[in-house]
Protein backbone atom coordinates (compact mmCIF):
# COMPACT_ATOMS: atom_id res chain seq x y z
CA UNK A 1 0.00 0.00 0.00
CA UNK A 2 3.24 2.32 0.14
CA UNK A 3 3.51 2.30 -3.18
CA UNK A 4 0.40 3.68 -3.55
CA UNK A 5 0.62 6.74 -1.56
CA UNK A 6 4.54 8.11 -1.79
CA UNK A 7 5.42 10.47 0.15
CA UNK A 8 1.65 10.99 1.25
CA UNK A 9 2.48 10.30 4.76
CA UNK A 10 0.84 12.44 8.04
CA UNK A 11 -2.10 14.10 6.23
CA UNK A 12 -4.16 16.45 8.51
CA UNK A 13 -7.21 14.49 7.79
CA UNK A 14 -8.48 10.81 6.70
CA UNK A 15 -12.20 10.59 5.88
CA UNK A 16 -12.80 6.27 5.45
CA UNK A 17 -15.72 6.89 3.69
CA UNK A 18 -16.83 3.56 1.42
CA UNK A 19 -18.99 2.13 -0.13
CA UNK A 20 -19.93 -2.17 0.61
CA UNK A 21 -20.43 -2.88 -2.72
CA UNK A 22 -18.02 -5.45 -2.73
CA UNK A 23 -20.58 -7.87 -0.66
CA UNK A 24 -23.25 -7.44 2.10
CA UNK A 25 -21.60 -10.15 4.43
CA UNK A 26 -19.26 -9.83 7.60
CA UNK A 27 -16.24 -11.01 5.28
CA UNK A 28 -16.94 -8.47 2.90
CA UNK A 29 -17.68 -5.82 5.22
CA UNK A 30 -13.95 -6.49 6.78
CA UNK A 31 -12.15 -5.67 4.14
CA UNK A 32 -14.23 -2.59 3.03
CA UNK A 33 -13.95 -1.39 6.93
CA UNK A 34 -11.29 -2.96 8.73
CA UNK A 35 -8.99 -4.12 6.81
CA UNK A 36 -8.53 -0.92 4.83
CA UNK A 37 -8.98 1.74 7.93
CA UNK A 38 -6.26 -0.22 9.08
CA UNK A 39 -4.16 -0.49 6.36
CA UNK A 40 -4.53 3.35 5.99
CA UNK A 41 -4.01 4.28 9.58
CA UNK A 42 -0.70 2.10 8.99
CA UNK A 43 0.66 3.61 6.18
CA UNK A 44 -0.77 7.33 6.50
CA UNK A 45 -0.83 8.03 10.03
CA UNK A 46 -3.35 10.83 9.71
CA UNK A 47 -3.28 13.74 12.34
CA UNK A 48 -6.66 12.82 12.77
CA UNK A 49 -9.25 10.04 11.25
CA UNK A 50 -13.16 10.02 11.28
CA UNK A 51 -14.76 6.78 10.11
CA UNK A 52 -18.15 6.65 8.13
CA UNK A 53 -20.31 4.69 10.49
CA UNK A 54 -24.42 3.66 10.39
CA UNK A 55 -26.89 3.78 12.74
CA UNK A 56 -26.98 0.22 11.90
CA UNK A 57 -24.91 -0.97 14.69
CA UNK A 58 -27.95 0.17 16.79
CA UNK A 59 -29.91 -3.11 17.46
CA UNK A 60 -33.15 -1.56 19.05
CA UNK A 61 -36.22 -2.57 17.68
CA UNK A 62 -38.76 -0.68 19.28
CA UNK A 63 -39.35 2.81 18.56
CA UNK A 64 -37.39 4.24 21.53
CA UNK A 65 -35.03 7.05 21.60
CA UNK A 66 -30.89 6.21 20.44
CA UNK A 67 -28.42 8.17 21.56
CA UNK A 68 -24.30 7.67 21.12
CA UNK A 69 -24.56 6.13 24.36
CA UNK A 70 -27.23 3.68 23.28
CA UNK A 71 -26.05 -0.20 23.45
CA UNK A 72 -24.78 -1.80 20.29
CA UNK A 73 -23.94 -4.95 18.28
CA UNK A 74 -25.52 -8.57 17.67
CA UNK A 75 -25.19 -8.20 14.31
CA UNK A 76 -22.41 -10.03 12.04
CA UNK A 77 -22.11 -6.81 9.65
CA UNK A 78 -22.67 -4.34 12.32
CA UNK A 79 -19.93 -6.15 14.86
CA UNK A 80 -17.73 -5.73 11.96
CA UNK A 81 -18.51 -2.14 11.62
CA UNK A 82 -18.15 -1.75 15.38
CA UNK A 83 -14.21 -3.34 15.18
CA UNK A 84 -13.62 -0.54 12.73
CA UNK A 85 -14.97 2.10 14.91
CA UNK A 86 -12.29 0.64 17.33
CA UNK A 87 -9.46 1.44 15.37
CA UNK A 88 -10.70 5.23 14.23
CA UNK A 89 -11.13 5.69 18.06
CA UNK A 90 -8.41 4.23 19.08
CA UNK A 91 -6.34 6.31 16.37
CA UNK A 92 -7.97 9.29 18.69
CA UNK A 93 -10.20 9.66 16.04
CA UNK A 94 -13.64 10.16 15.51
CA UNK A 95 -17.03 7.85 14.11
CA UNK A 96 -20.06 9.15 11.86
CA UNK A 97 -22.68 7.01 12.53
CA UNK A 98 -25.51 8.16 9.07
CA UNK A 99 -29.21 7.51 8.93
CA UNK A 100 -30.18 6.38 5.45
CA UNK A 101 -29.22 8.47 2.71
CA UNK A 102 -31.03 10.13 0.60
CA UNK A 103 -30.28 12.90 -2.55
CA UNK A 104 -29.89 12.77 -5.94
CA UNK A 105 -29.52 9.07 -7.38
CA UNK A 106 -30.65 8.06 -4.23
CA UNK A 107 -34.37 8.34 -4.38
CA UNK A 108 -35.87 5.11 -4.23
CA UNK A 109 -37.75 5.62 -0.83
CA UNK A 110 -39.09 8.82 -2.53
CA UNK A 111 -39.90 7.74 -5.64
CA UNK A 112 -41.87 4.89 -4.41
CA UNK A 113 -43.96 6.85 -1.89
CA UNK A 114 -44.73 9.93 -5.27
CA UNK A 115 -46.41 6.44 -6.95
CA UNK A 116 -48.04 4.66 -4.45
CA UNK A 117 -45.59 1.73 -4.57
CA UNK A 118 -44.51 -0.21 -1.32
CA UNK A 119 -41.69 0.81 0.24
CA UNK A 120 -39.22 -1.93 2.11
CA UNK A 121 -39.45 -2.51 5.64
CA UNK A 122 -42.38 -2.16 8.19
CA UNK A 123 -44.73 0.01 7.52
CA UNK A 124 -45.21 1.41 10.64
CA UNK A 125 -41.71 1.26 12.14
CA UNK A 126 -39.37 4.20 12.21
CA UNK A 127 -36.57 4.79 9.85
CA UNK A 128 -34.21 7.33 10.31
CA UNK A 129 -32.79 9.47 7.31
CA UNK A 130 -30.04 12.27 6.31
CA UNK A 131 -29.74 14.22 3.25
CA UNK A 132 -26.18 13.66 1.16
CA UNK A 133 -25.01 17.24 1.25
CA UNK A 134 -26.05 16.57 5.27
CA UNK A 135 -24.05 13.64 5.38
CA UNK A 136 -21.03 15.45 3.77
CA UNK A 137 -21.27 18.23 6.10
CA UNK A 138 -21.17 16.43 8.80
CA UNK A 139 -17.95 14.28 8.31
CA UNK A 140 -16.69 18.00 7.09
CA UNK A 141 -17.43 19.54 10.49
CA UNK A 142 -16.55 16.51 12.73
CA UNK A 143 -13.15 16.30 10.60
CA UNK A 144 -12.10 20.31 10.48
CA UNK A 145 -12.66 20.21 14.06
CA UNK A 146 -10.84 17.31 15.06
CA UNK A 147 -14.47 16.36 16.71
CA UNK A 148 -13.10 13.28 18.49
CA UNK A 149 -15.72 10.27 19.61
CA UNK A 150 -19.01 8.90 18.34
CA UNK A 151 -21.43 11.18 16.51
CA UNK A 152 -24.83 10.65 14.77
CA UNK A 153 -25.81 12.16 11.75
CA UNK A 154 -29.45 11.96 11.20
CA UNK A 155 -32.20 14.34 10.19
CA UNK A 156 -34.27 16.20 12.80
CA UNK A 157 -37.28 13.71 12.50
CA UNK A 158 -37.44 9.86 12.87
CA UNK A 159 -40.67 9.10 11.19
CA UNK A 160 -42.56 6.19 10.60
CA UNK A 161 -42.14 4.79 6.88
CA UNK A 162 -45.83 5.21 6.08
CA UNK A 163 -46.08 8.51 7.08
CA UNK A 164 -43.14 9.99 5.72
CA UNK A 165 -44.48 8.11 2.33
CA UNK A 166 -47.66 9.48 3.31
CA UNK A 167 -46.90 13.27 3.36
CA UNK A 168 -44.72 12.98 0.17
CA UNK A 169 -47.20 11.47 -1.74
CA UNK A 170 -49.92 14.23 -0.72
CA UNK A 171 -47.26 17.22 0.15
CA UNK A 172 -48.38 17.83 3.44
CA UNK A 173 -46.18 18.06 6.59
CA UNK A 174 -45.28 15.31 8.96
CA UNK A 175 -47.09 14.38 11.77
CA UNK A 176 -46.74 15.15 15.32
CA UNK A 177 -44.72 11.93 16.66
CA UNK A 178 -44.96 12.82 20.12
CA UNK A 179 -48.82 12.77 19.89
CA UNK A 180 -48.24 9.70 17.94
CA UNK A 181 -45.76 7.46 19.39
CA UNK A 182 -47.45 5.87 22.23
CA UNK A 183 -50.70 4.79 20.42
CA UNK A 184 -49.80 2.33 17.96
CA UNK A 185 -48.79 -0.83 19.14
CA UNK A 186 -46.88 -2.73 18.09
CA UNK A 187 -43.68 0.16 17.80
CA UNK A 188 -40.76 -1.12 15.73
CA UNK A 189 -37.97 0.69 14.89
CA UNK A 190 -35.79 3.46 16.43
CA UNK A 191 -35.26 7.12 16.75
CA UNK A 192 -31.85 8.11 16.10
CA UNK A 193 -31.17 11.95 18.01
CA UNK A 194 -29.09 14.12 16.19
CA UNK A 195 -28.67 16.56 19.42
CA UNK A 196 -25.47 15.54 20.34
CA UNK A 197 -23.84 16.46 16.96
CA UNK A 198 -26.13 19.75 16.93
CA UNK A 199 -24.99 21.17 19.99
CA UNK A 200 -21.25 21.08 18.45
CA UNK A 201 -22.69 23.42 15.87
CA UNK A 202 -23.88 21.19 12.99
CA UNK A 203 -27.15 22.30 11.47
CA UNK A 204 -28.36 19.88 9.02
CA UNK A 205 -29.82 21.92 5.75
CA UNK A 206 -32.80 19.72 5.22
CA UNK A 207 -34.47 19.00 8.75
CA UNK A 208 -37.01 16.08 7.39
CA UNK A 209 -37.33 14.65 3.95
CA UNK A 210 -39.77 16.95 2.70
CA UNK A 211 -37.89 19.72 3.30
CA UNK A 212 -35.68 18.69 0.65
CA UNK A 213 -38.52 17.22 -1.85
CA UNK A 214 -37.92 20.07 -4.59
CA UNK A 215 -34.43 20.31 -4.37
CA UNK A 216 -34.08 16.07 -5.22
CA UNK A 217 -36.44 16.60 -7.74
CA UNK A 218 -34.63 19.42 -9.48
CA UNK A 219 -31.37 17.03 -9.54
CA UNK A 220 -32.93 14.54 -10.03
Amino acid sequence: MERLFPGKHAPDLLVHCLSGHGGRDADAYRITYVETLRNLLAVLHPRFCVFTGSTSVYPQNDGGVVTEESPTGGTPTGDVLLEAERLALGAGGAVVRLGGIYGPGRTRFIEAARTGAPTSGDPDGFINFIHRDDAAAALHHVGRLSLGGIWNAVDDRPVRRAELAEAIRNGSPLPDVAADSDRRIPVTGKRVANRKLRAAGWTPRYPTVIDALDAVSEKS
